[in-house]
């Protein structure tokens, strides 16, 4: 019929979850073919990159937060979204653990004892409510099945909660057609067997990135950019 019922959250006022977007992301998503944004959740950032005219690949791991993603990108113009938990492996069944705090720190791996303990991220009283039995898929798969050309989305924005590790190990060959990432480190455990930031540089000096300026924060944005721009 062309109507659909919603459920409206309604919060209280709080501070913004979101950073504000540094200018030096504006210019290398500006410049880009596309963007590829690995954590999407509900996809705050689309009016952004429809406001640069930018073709966007979204990949959500949670199905009902994607059936969500997919509604409110669809006033945009070229945004597709695809649902998958993203790793080094094809079709391998994983613990994907979902937080509260609206699922947005939901994770293949555990809040690590410093988060549960409340020595890591004090105030947020962050905890893991439920747990779903995912199947894992590689970046390079989902390219392939999907018959999307990698080289229509050359910056990368991965948000994905202590597994950005493994999405990139599973990124081989589409790797080869990224220009700049935009990627969240964590310089302290805040996920059991997560990503480390030192691990997360190694792997992407070893592929011809280059940060743009070394994080401050324990647990921040950084920005690597292809080493021949």
């Amino acid at each position: 019929m062309g109507w659909k019922l919603i459920k409206i959250n309604i919060k209280k006022p709080y501070e913004h979850p979101y950073p504000k977007p540094d200018e030096i992301d504006f210019k290398y998503i500006s410049e880009s073919n596309g963007v590829l944004h690995l954590g999407a959740h509900r996809g705050t950032e689309a009016a952004v990159y429809d406001w640069f005219n930018k073709k966007v690949l979204w990949i959500e791991a949670i199905p009902y937060i994607f059936e969500e993603l997919e509604d409110n990108i669809k006033k945009h113009f070229n945004q597709k979204a695809i649902c998958a938990v993203l790793g080094d492996q094809d079709n391998k069944k994983v613990n994907f653990y979902i937080s509260n705090s609206d699922g947005s720190c939901s994770s293949v791996f555990d809040f690590s004892d410093g988060v549960k303990n409340k020595n890591l991220w004090v105030d947020r009283n962050l905890k893991m409510t439920s747990v779903l039995k995912l199947n894992m898929k590689k970046i390079d798969t989902i390219f392939k099945e999907n018959n999307i050309d990698a080289n229509h989305y050359n910056h990368w924005v991965i948000d994905l909660q202590g597994s950005e590790l493994l999405a990139l190990k599973g990124a081989e060959n589409s790797i080869k057609f990224c220009k700049s990432i935009s990627i969240e480190i964590s310089k302290k455990e805040y996920y059991l067997g997560g990503a480390n930031w030192i691990d997360v540089k190694k792997f992407l000096e070893s592929k011809k990135f280059k940060l743009f300026k070394e994080p401050e924060d324990n647990h921040t944005e950084v920005l690597f950019l292809k080493e021949n721009l």
